[in-house]
């Protein structure tokens, strides 16, 4: 009699990413993480401790800072019309940007150092043999100075780090004023230059307008008879009407030979279908003339239908009929005639055309060059005088001496002696160090919760062995626990563990197994524990239930379930191997199958276990069967194919992926019926479960043999 009654459906197996370890689960990473907070605080207690000691024994470093604004123009330029003799006009973003880089410049970095007379001071610049050069003084200093152009401004801020104060400030107002000298001579510099320059190009200038005045005078003379100063585009609005008419007459042409081409192509006894070509038919004569040859040829029809050949009438409508088919067919010869010699005018035509519009062309083109050359020629005399005048009227109005620029740079705000160090920052130093030493500890324990290769939870179970979890027991025994304490369906039956195997035996009824054969990958996964409490659990049902003890090395089924007051299991008066005997609990008997069962020291036989099975299907509703470990000895793998259903039991947060893999294989390659699977001491809480069921008292019923047969327990 069957009495396991339906249950979860075969989760679909899925691949991971990583042969040999679980699947990711966000759940059991979370419990991974909050379990072990204690070392994300101490890798991050580390750095903040390693940040203190920077702290302490890094020097602090002081900054000044200085803002000055540049004029947008200069207005001491000694010329504006000449490429390269303008002085820098500082409108642009580049320029602007260029002159931020410029504070920072080798000549700027020199002068400061010498001004300050930084090359003998020690607390600057340590001393080492032979001195320093100007570039390794030039990269030194270039280190500590920053010049930086604010956004949508014309300020530029200056700044100087350096372990003194006063000498930070000292170099920045150093820089900001030999700057300002530098500039200064630059522009003395090139304002001499520029009008020396500009007399020069005076001289120069107005040898080469009297050189285009001249050549301009002799291409008058020369050209006299081309109207040279007409400025209107005649020329080309003639060459646009002459291409105009060359383009008609060769469209023309073109239709013309397309005519052609179908009279030619049209065979001599379908003379007719000449008038198809460019609508020739429609004319009113060939109208006229193929209608009536149709009304002739309709009569003749008629004719035909009324007299036979040879008669008058017959032979009258004949004549007439060819009369006027001859007459059509020389229509049509006359109209391909027409299109022949259309085709050959046409052709004539453009052949005139295109020789007269060339000819036309190459004089209008002639006299247009000769118009743009005197039009360049004017063109270089109007320039050269044109920047004569400027020349001359710049020298006049020029005083080298105002050329001077006092005012491109302006100090807006003066460096002062800093009071605090800029470095080290000491709370950012600290909240970095926190925060990256807690990002650290993190990644420390996700990293040890990704690397866990033992399976903890329902999800990582299904994901990895492809099985259903029929039931997860939770945790209720420490690694000292006492064998004869594991039944908790008796001993606590309004637990949430005994709410497990209740769950685990509807889990069951889908299968309707007549024995299930409990079993696990390795020892210590509770197997026997899981075995023991569904057993009790059936039997306090009402179920004659025989539980079979196939343990051959490690039988210990009896020290629970055989009154001690029949002798020590050492003695072996407990049990006795191969027989069935009767338990403490009602309606469950216990059949031990002893260590050996046979002088040669092997364990049963498969086919005497299948006996057994069958004898006892006789007697018993349910039989429950505890193996051995499947990847310890093979007994188990044995019996597995006997029985109706078989369960592998999970130990969370100690069973292997690969061990259970293997158990898995090991079971399907013997063709077990492997319905699922038990997570045994499994830690995922169920908050809600567990006020539910704890908080409830359950009464179990004083006559559970009454309970039909087919009625699954829950």
């Amino acid at each position: 009699m069957n009495q396991f009654g339906a249950g979860p459906s075969q989760p679909v197996s899925s691949d991971t990413l990583f042969p040999g370890f679980p699947t990711l689960d966000l759940g059991r990473l979370y419990h991974v993480v909050r379990k072990r907070l204690w070392l994300a605080g101490a890798v991050a207690a580390g750095f903040v401790g390693l940040a203190v000691i920077y702290l302490v024994l890094t020097p602090k470093v002081y900054q000044s800072s200085a803002v000055i604004y540049v004029d947008p123009k200069n207005d001491g330029a000694v010329f504006s019309g000449i490429k390269g003799v303008k002085q820098a006009s500082w409108e642009t973003l580049d320029a602007l940007k260029s002159m931020a880089e410029g504070i920072r410049n080798g000549t700027v970095i020199l002068r400061v150092v010498d001004r300050l007379d930084l090359r003998n001071d020690p607390d600057f610049l340590k001393p080492q043999e032979g001195g320093y050069s100007d570039a390794e003084i030039v990269e030194i200093v270039s280190k500590r100075v920053n010049a930086e152009l604010r956004r949508g401004t014309r300020l530029i801020d200056v700044s100087v780090k350096d372990l003194s104060p006063e000498r930070a400030q000292k170099m920045t107002q150093g820089f900001i004023e030999e700057f300002q000298s530098l500039i200064r001579e630059q522009n003395v510099g090139s304002s001499q230059d520029s009008r020396a320059m500009l007399e020069k190009e005076v001289a120069l200038q107005l040898g080469r307008l009297d050189g285009a005045e001249e050549k301009l005078q002799a291409f008058r003379i020369k050209h006299s008879e081309v109207a040279l100063d007409d400025s209107k585009d005649y020329v080309g609005t003639k060459l646009s009407d002459l291409d105009r008419m060359l383009s008609e007459a060769e469209n023309q042409t073109l239709l013309r030979k397309s005519e052609y081409e179908q009279y030619q192509e049209i065979p001599s006894d379908e003379i007719e279908e000449v008038f198809e070509i460019g609508g020739l038919g429609s004319q009113d004569h060939i109208q006229k003339l193929l209608l009536a040859r149709n009304l002739k040829r309709a009569e003749f029809a008629k004719i035909k239908s009324q007299y036979q050949p040879g008669h008058p009438t017959y032979n009258d409508y004949l004549l007439d009929l060819q009369g006027q088919e001859e007459q059509v067919k020389i229509v049509a010869q006359t109209v391909g005639d027409s299109i022949a010699k259309s085709y050959e005018r046409a052709v004539e035509h453009e052949g005139r055309l295109k020789e007269s519009v060339q000819q036309q062309k190459e004089r209008l083109i002639e006299a247009d060059g000769i118009r743009k050359e005197f039009r360049t020629l004017k063109g270089a005399v109007d320039a050269a005088y044109s920047t004569y005048q400027r020349l001359v009227d710049r020298i006049n109005d020029t005083d080298v001496t105002k050329s001077v620029d006092e005012t491109v740079i302006r100090v807006f705000s003066e460096p002062l002696v800093p009071v605090k160090p800029v470095s080290p920052k000491k709370k950012l130093t600290l909240a970095i160090a926190g925060i990256f030493g807690s990002m650290c500890g993190f990644a420390v324990i996700v990293g040890i919760g990704l690397l866990d290769r033992t399976l903890n939870s329902r999800k990582q179970v299904e994901s990895t062995l492809a099985l259903s979890v029929l039931a997860q027991i939770p945790k209720a025994l420490d690694k000292n626990w006492d064998l004869k304490d594991t039944v908790f369906v008796t001993r606590e039956p309004s637990s949430i563990v005994s709410e497990g195997f209740r769950s685990l035996r509807t889990s069951l009824s889908a299968h309707s197994p007549r024995s299930v054969m409990v079993t696990s990958a390795l020892p210590g996964e509770g197997k026997s524990f899981c075995a023991a409490n569904l057993a009790v659990l059936q039997a306090n049902m009402g179920y004659r239930t025989l539980l079979v003890d196939a343990d051959f090395c490690k039988p210990r089924m009896a020290e629970i379930f055989v009154d001690p007051l029949r002798g020590k299991a050492k003695e072996g008066g407990l049990a006795s191997q191969n027989l069935c005997e009767e338990t403490i609990f009602k309606d469950l008997f216990l059949l031990s199958c002893g260590r050996y069962t046979s002088n040669t020291g092997e364990p049963m036989s498969g086919e005497i276990f299948a006996k057994m099975l069958n004898e006892a299907y006789s007697s018993f509703d349910c039989v429950i069967i505890d193996t051995s470990p499947v990847n310890i000895v093979s007994d188990g793998l044995t019996y597995s194919r006997h029985a109706d259903a078989v369960v592998l039991v999970v130990r969370a947060g100690e069973t292997q992926t690969e061990s259970a893999r293997r158990a898995m294989r090991e079971l399907q390659r013997m063709r077990a019926n492997l319905v699922g699977c038990v997570l045994n001491s499994s830690t995922e809480s169920n908050a809600a479960q567990m006020a539910y069921v704890e908080g409830t008292v359950r009464s179990l019923p004083l006559n559970a043999g009454n309970i039909p047969a087919n009625v699954p327990a829950s």
